[in-house]
């Protein structure tokens, strides 16, 4: 069984890729493909999680005991979240209140702020957040608890949630805000008066480029209309047996999707198909009938999904095989990216001769789609 710790004491990798998620499971639901291509194409990915998701629903009868028991639905989190970083290729994985310093301006430990659906498929604040909420940590506190990270990790890109949290879950919100403070903390932080700053004696780190998750949206209603199509001939079953829906093609989208001028890099990640599957199978408490198609075969060729996969709400998502970004304004400098290696003795640099946007897409080890 992987240990769930060794990941979290392993050294944080530098100057590569750093992604920042809310809760276990984010990491592979929206950056998956983006995380397994860095990381394949020998690029250094870390990975920061705020919360362990106690308070995410469970969905395998077998495990729903854990619903009720937000201690040890953690605790299976942790090894799920350790299962999936292992499968992608991630170097290194920290939870944020495991950072040491400002003890006495936040709780020791940041749980997961609970939402609720308010339709389907856009979640709102829920009504069972305690003290110790993500959400209620104040975002400079967490944001400088990041710095530090950042200052250790030195990442050249770091991805996140977009400004309205994807499909707008409050930790989901709040992790975007806490993660666009922290880069410019990292980068430029005054002193506090606290005795255990975190950033004492670490040197600023001005981040090039920061990533917003998103989904176009031409592909993403495209590929919910196949879906629809699909299960009217082939109806599809969740883990309890119950039939999984398919959200309107035609309807408003979650924030994730966004409009086709707004993303800036699309990238193919159908070559690292698998251990991306691997990373969706590890998540078992919080994802469900996950799909695939044989790509190899005439018919499935051209199809605007590559497979498909379900949430706790028992509505079908489509995985495209492609990963994409809308870049933070001022945080977009993909010229500064660099990958100098030493082959055969010589210094050489993947990146030579790219340019733009195509630069940032063989950092990220991928083709633009």
């Amino acid at each position: 069984m992987t240990d769930p710790h060794a990941i979290s004491r392993a050294p944080l990798a530098t100057s590569g890729l750093l992604g920042v998620f809310a809760h276990p499971d984010d990491e592979t639901l929206g950056a998956g493909g983006l995380l397994a291509a860095a990381a394949a194409a020998g690029v250094a990915v870390d990975v920061v999680t705020a919360t362990r998701g106690e308070r995410g629903e469970v969905i395998p009868p077998e495990l729903a005991h854990l619903a009720g028991d937000p201690q040890s639905l953690a605790h299976e989190r942790e090894h799920e979240v350790a299962r999936a970083l292992e499968a992608l290729g991630v170097s290194a994985h920290r939870f944020l209140d495991t950072e040491p310093g400002l003890a006495a301006r936040r709780p020791a430990r940041f749980t997961d702020s609970g939402m609720a659906w308010v339709r389907p498929g856009v979640a709102g604040p829920g009504s069972e957040s305690q003290g110790d909420a993500f959400t209620a940590v104040p975002v400079d506190v967490a944001a400088r608890l990041l710095a530090a990270i950042i200052r250790r990790a030195r990442p050249q890109v770091i991805v996140t949630e977009e400004p309205d949290g994807g499909y707008g879950h409050p930790d989901h919100v709040h992790v975007h805000q806490v993660t666009m403070r922290a880069v410019e903390l990292a980068a430029d932080a005054r002193p506090v008066e606290d005795d255990d700053d975190p950033l004492t004696d670490l040197a600023p780190w001005f981040v090039p480029v920061v990533g917003w998750i998103v989904e176009p949206e031409d592909r993403y209603r495209a590929a919910l209309r196949w879906l629809e199509t699909m299960v009217d001939h082939d109806p599809q079953f969740g883990a309890r047996g119950d039939v999984l829906g398919t959200a309107s093609p035609d309807r408003e989208l979650p924030s994730l999707v966004a409009p086709d001028h707004l993303v800036d890099l699309t990238i193919d990640v159908k070559p690292v198909m698998a251990p991306v599957l691997a990373a969706l199978r590890a998540h078992r408490t919080q994802v469900q009938s996950v799909r695939t198609l044989d790509r190899s075969r005439p018919e499935n060729r051209g199809l605007p999904v590559c497979g498909w996969l379900a949430v706790s709400n028992g509505v079908l998502l489509p995985w495209l095989g492609t990963a994409s970004l809308r870049l933070a304004p001022g945080r977009d400098l993909v010229i500064e990216l660099t990958d100098p290696r030493t082959v055969d003795g010589l210094t050489r640099d993947r990146l030579a001769g790219t340019q733009g946007i195509d630069r940032l897409a063989a950092f990220l080890g991928g083709s633009i789609a």
